[in-house]
């Protein structure tokens, strides 16, 4: 099982709009609209590393997301 979490960054008032279309991928387990450096933080499981990629270019295809940050959970 592979656990990662994803900083977002999106265009200027576009949180709500990425965080309703990312929450509804299956392999999302939680979504946070969040102040600061990212916009939006996505928590994710998967099976497998190439899970992880499809998974993320799934989330970067999103309409608004300018630019994500993968943070592999270790332990």
């Amino acid at each position: 099982m592979v656990k990662a979490l994803i900083l977002i960054n999106t265009d200027s008032g576009m949180e709500n709009k990425v965080s309703e279309e990312i929450v509804r991928m299956n392999f999302v387990k939680e979504v946070h609209i969040v102040y600061g450096v990212y916009d939006v933080i996505v928590e994710l499981e998967v099976n497998s590393y190439e899970e992880l990629r499809k998974a993320v270019s799934m989330i970067r295809s999103v309409s608004h997301v300018r630019s994500t940050t993968t943070l592999i959970i270790v332990k």
